[in-house]
């Protein structure tokens, strides 16, 4: 029962983390476009949710954010990372459903500055879509 205790709590906390996340790194300083999608707008693709954050321009704190995400993923079914020089160029995570819920949930993030692109990005999608799906939508 501890057990099943603890599972809950650590899906609940990401679902915090990852909505704090966004909070913490959108800025109106004209650097950062945040994007939220959701109901009849997103027909067709089977999510119920699409939130994106990017930042354009050198990001002094990619560190930090990569850090936080990996925190937000810890609990992921499954992930896939690709490192450049030591750091994370992407990554992408399965969350699963939170208790309770059916929707599949994935985070991914992409640091474009690691290849000489001035841009940081991080998406998180929820609804039935399997992971396939969302890597078809991503690569549309």
């Amino acid at each position: 029962m501890v057990a099943i205790c603890v599972a809950l709590a650590a899906a609940a906390q990401s679902a915090t983390d990852i909505r704090q996340l966004f909070a913490d790194f959108a800025s109106t300083d004209g650097t950062t476009t945040e994007t939220i999608i959701s109901g009849d707008a997103l027909k067709g693709t089977h999510l119920s949710l699409y939130r994106s954050l990017v930042i354009t321009g050198p990001v002094s704190n990619a560190d930090t954010i990569a850090a936080r995400v990996v925190k937000c993923a810890a609990n992921a079914q499954s992930r896939e990372i690709t490192y450049v020089n030591g750091k994370i160029y992407y990554a992408q995570f399965a969350l699963g459903p939170m208790p309770g819920e059916t929707d599949n949930r994935y985070l991914f993030y992409l640091n474009s500055g690691l290849k000489g692109k001035k841009r940081l990005m991080i998406i998180y999608m929820s609804g039935k879509a399997t992971l396939n799906q969302i890597k078809k939508l991503i690569n549309q």
